[in-house]
């Protein structure tokens, strides 16, 4: 039967519930965004070269009239620690080393970090976290093309192993990840979506990495500006669990 048969109503009806089918296969899938984002970044060869990044730079909340210095360590297979300095309030301390995750600030002292805070880091802190791979991932899928930061690109729906979800937006022309939407539920704060984007992308070493990144939560907007990156293993100590986290294990 041709569709000009069918009766107005029916005719839509049909449109409606084919047409999403249609532009989304009409889509790039989200393993050729991650393909190519990753040959853009300089892929696994790129990373390989190294067991350490070493990120120095300046963090800002402007609405808060904030700025200090922070610092990173990524260290293969999946350590993460971070630091920040807040004039007037002092340093904040954080990290992952694989099995424990742990936080230091001058408000709550040391904390041993558990269910949403130790599953993103559990998840982010693998050592070439810029790749992107669809088998880590317990689905991934290319869900519009749209507008973010005044970019476009292809937002890509990410489920985690763990089952949290998040978003990615690519880009069709640099083919680089250029925002992302992280969403917590549950926290003590209701659901809490955070919005970054990640600009100015720069050769460090061989590997491209974002420069700039502005995340915006709740209403509030931090932004990470990235001066330098080296790959000089530290000294253990800057890598090892605080003696105020180790004292927190030993209980």
């Amino acid at each position: 039967m041709k569709l000009d048969s069918f009766p107005a109503a029916v005719a839509t009806a049909v449109l409606m519930w084919f047409a999403p089918a249609v532009a989304r296969a009409q889509l790039p899938s989200a393993a050729e965004l991650m393909a190519a984002h990753n040959q853009a970044i300089g892929g696994e060869a790129a990373f390989a070269k190294y067991d350490i990044l070493h990120s120095t730079g300046t963090f800002s909340i402007p609405a808060a009239g904030l700025t200090g210095g922070m610092e990173s360590y990524r260290v293969r297979p999946n350590t993460v620690v971070t630091y920040s300095a807040i004039p007037g309030m002092g340093e904040l301390r954080g990290g992952f080393n694989g099995e424990v995750a742990w936080a230091v600030d001058p408000i709550q002292g040391a904390r041993l970090l558990g269910g949403p805070e130790l599953q993103v880091l559990r998840e982010q802190a693998v050592f070439a976290e810029g790749l992107r791979y669809p088998q880590d991932f317990s689905s991934a899928e290319t869900v519009e093309k749209t507008t973010l930061g005044g970019q476009e690109c292809y937002q890509v729906k990410l489920v985690w192993k763990s089952g949290r979800e998040s978003f990615e937006c690519y880009s069709p022309t640099s083919h680089l990840l250029i925002a992302r939407m992280d969403v917590q539920d549950n926290t003590e704060l209701g659901r809490i979506e955070a919005l970054t984007l990640l600009e100015d992308y720069r050769d460090f070493g061989g590997i491209r990495l974002p420069a700039r990144l502005v995340t915006t939560a709740m209403e509030m907007e931090q932004v990470i500006t990235i001066e330098k990156v080296d790959f000089v293993m530290p000294d253990a100590a800057r890598l090892a669990l605080p003696a105020e986290v180790q004292a927190l294990i030993r209980k």
